[in-house]
């Protein structure tokens, strides 16, 4: 067909489309509406066969980049008005459906659906790189369709079976002489996606191959060891066993720490799944630190996080007030979560006034130097929190006085703090001065009216201890 014939075809199919959208269904008899709706579906299964061709020649002659777009997927995107990615979704089944001529015929013989094409297509692209095995098993697929009218759902769920069926003795799947290949399938299926629950976290989704894995996870897994500590390091005691709330002299026989689940027997706290995240941020935060990243316009990759000034100025106990801040990605953080993150981070927070003027987009000394690192761990050694002794791997650097407020980027308005506590110290009213005879950090614990009201809200406290000079 030429360029001129394609396009009158789909502006005349267009046109029909927008003409049976403006008719009077109201009229419409109950089998009539069958039979309209079962055509309706046949036609989009047509034009989304003329779609993914369409879409082929678009990767082919990159006619989107005249228009401004970078690749097909954002322009598609767009276009459809999908959930961000969905681009990618429809350039991948054209990959993936230009190695199964027998599913992209299906398709464009009305056969199966566009779901139903993916949902092989996706499956299929897992195995080895047998072509005749992956024909075989997209046949079988494709017969399930017609003989059993298989959803997508019905496609993927039988995949395992079919896959089975025609090798019962994984000879195809397991053998040495096809891993190679079983490995690069895995490869080009890899993925890593990141969506937002709407709770203020975020799922992490991903495939790829065992080999990749492997390297992830020598990264990660001495990450990812506990920390432990001597009993009671954390600053709390336990009851014994039928002992009183206090002794004879008064004293209560337990000290609870900042950590209502913790047991103050030494042990890390953290079950083997937040460890695994923990040391995959630990990873991240090692990697900004290095010059290994790829520079943006001449500087380290940086996040931009967006809020207003007085949100971000706000007390950290009065944030019920404050405004959430938002990254370019579009993720939403709350104002607590600035504050704590742009203590030691490459970030750099672009506030704004009212208007969206920009007021303040950081202070480059606000960065704490290595040389100003070292100094800070040869003075607090572990984290600063009393009765935490974590090394200054796992630890940030803390802004005693913020810099929105005008804090100094100086020793004198630094303390080094774990993960842990640097997140409790954001977000609880412990205060902490620097002491200005002993260069020591001196910490002094909530008001006892305020104690009531973490009890209240569930959280435990310790009572500040003095730190060995």
């Amino acid at each position: 067909m030429s360029t001129l014939g394609a396009l009158s075809t789909a502006t005349a199919a267009a046109d029909r489309a927008a003409e049976l959208a403006r008719l009077d269904w109201q009229g419409l008899e109950g089998p009539d509406a069958v039979n309209v709706v079962e055509s309706i579906t046949a036609a989009r299964s047509f034009l989304d066969a003329a779609l993914l061709r369409g879409i082929e020649r678009l990767e082919a002659t990159d006619a989107v980049r005249e228009l401004g777009w970078a690749s097909v997927k954002d322009y598609l995107t767009h276009l459809t008005g999908g959930h961000k990615g969905s681009g990618g979704g429809l350039v991948r089944a054209v990959e993936q459906l230009r190695d199964l001529p027998e599913v992209q015929t299906a398709l464009e013989t009305g056969h199966v659906t566009l779901p139903q094409a993916r949902a092989i297509a996706a499956k299929v692209h897992t195995l080895p790189r047998v072509p005749e095995f992956r024909t075989a098993v997209a046949a079988e697929l494709l017969d399930l369709v017609e003989r059993h009218h298989y959803d997508a759902s019905d496609l993927q769920n039988a995949f395992s079976d079919v896959v089975r069926g025609l090798d019962p003795d994984a000879a195809l799947v397991n053998a040495d002489k096809e891993k190679a290949k079983a490995e690069r399938g895995a490869h080009h299926a890899r993925y890593l996606s990141f969506a937002e629950d709407g709770l203020g976290g975020v799922r992490v989704k991903g495939y790829g191959t065992l080999e990749d894995t492997e390297a992830i996870k020598a990264v990660l897994l001495p990450l990812a060891a506990p920390v432990t500590s001597a009993p009671s390091a954390c600053g709390g005691i336990p009851r014994p066993a039928g002992a009183p709330a206090y002794d004879t002299d008064g004293v209560a026989t337990a000290r609870a720490c900042l950590d209502p689940e913790c047991a103050h027997d030494g042990r890390d706290v953290r079950d083997a799944g937040a460890r695994l995240w923990d040391a995959l941020v630990d990873a991240c935060d090692r990697l900004t630190l290095t010059d290994d990243l790829p520079s943006d316009h001449g500087a380290k990759p940086r996040v931009i996080v967006l809020i207003d000034h007085d949100s971000l100025r706000q007390q950290v106990i009065d944030t019920g007030l404050a405004r959430e801040g938002q990254a370019p990605t579009g993720a939403r953080l709350s104002a607590t979560a600035i504050r704590r993150i742009a203590c030691d981070a490459e970030i750099i927070p672009a506030v704004l006034g009212t208007h969206s003027q920009v007021l303040d987009v950081g202070r480059a000394q606000r960065l704490v130097t290595p040389a100003l690192w070292t100094a800070l761990v040869i003075r607090d050694r572990h984290c600063a929190f009393p009765g935490c002794t974590r090394m200054p791997l796992a630890c940030d650097a803390h802004h005693i006085t913020h810099w929105a407020e005008q804090g100094t980027t100086s020793l004198d308005n630094l303390i080094m703090l774990c993960r842990h506590h640097h997140t409790l110290t954001h977000q609880t009213p412990w205060v902490v001065h620097i002491d200005p005879d002993t260069g020591q950090p001196v910490w002094t614990p909530p008001p006892r009216n305020t104690l009531d009201n973490l009890r209240k809200a569930g959280m435990a406290y310790a009572p500040a201890r003095p730190r060995a000079a």
